[in-house]
């Protein structure tokens, strides 16, 4: 393992429990690392829908999609780029 790597990374844990962590991963299998990722992912989906659907006061499906898209991606999309996923997810199915 690379030590270098991890040296640079943000993080409030010290090294040495970093890289036990890192050791720890890299000894999974390949579907279970799939599974712990996606349930990660799976989690922080629903946290952020969660808090924008009390911060925005609403359930509205539709809504939460596009704020979700603007919380996690505006600073990567252009405002074209937004408008238009903006406009594909208010369409009704």
């Amino acid at each position: 393992m690379n030590d270098n790597v991890y040296d640079n990374l943000p993080t409030d844990t010290p090294p040495d429990i970093l890289k036990k962590q890192i050791e720890i991963i890299q000894s999974l299998s390949y579907s279970e690392r799939l599974r712990i990722t996606c349930g990660l992912s799976d989690f922080s989906y629903q946290q952020t829908m969660n808090m924008l659907s009390k911060k925005l006061n609403t359930t509205d499906e539709r809504l939460l999609k596009i704020a979700f898209v603007q919380t996690v991606y505006n600073d990567d999309l252009s405002k074209e780029d937004m408008d238009r996923v903006k406009l594909f997810l208010s369409k009704k199915d």
